[in-house]
C-alpha cells in the first residue's frame, strides 16, 4: 500500500481545519450558555435552601424563581450539548494532530 502524498496530507489538514472553523468554532457560545444556566440555578438554589423566603412574596421574587427553574431544565440539555461539542473537537484535534 503506498503512503498518502504530500498534497493529500494538505488537502486533508485544509478540510479539518475548515470543518472546526465552521462547526466548532460557532457552537462554543454553547459553554457560556451552561455556565450561565449553571451558575443562575446554584444562585437559585442557595437563595431558596440556605436563606430561605424573606419577607412578602413578590413579583421579583416570582421572576427569580421562574428564572431559576429555567436553567435547571437547561443545565441537562446544555451538558449534554457540551459534552459532544467537546468529544468532537477533541477528535477534530486527533486528527489534525496525525
Amino acid at each position: 500500500m503506498q503512503k498518502p502524498s504530500d498534497q493529500w496530507k494538505k488537502l486533508r489538514r485544509a478540510v479539518l481545519e475548515r470543518a472546526r472553523r465552521s462547526m466548532i468554532e460557532p457552537l462554543e457560545v454553547v459553554h457560556l450558555a451552561l455556565l450561565g444556566a449553571s451558575a443562575l440555578y446554584l444562585a437559585g438554589f442557595l437563595r431558596l435552601n440556605v436563606f430561605g423566603q424573606t419577607g412578602e412574596f413578590s413579583m421579583a421574587s416570582a421572576a427569580f424563581i421562574l428564572l431559576a427553574a429555567a436553567g435547571g431544565l437547561l443545565v441537562p440539555v446544555l451538558t449534554g450539548s457540551a459534552l459532544t461539542l467537546h468529544f468532537a473537537d477533541r477528535r477534530l484535534g486527533k486528527l489534525l494532530r496525525e
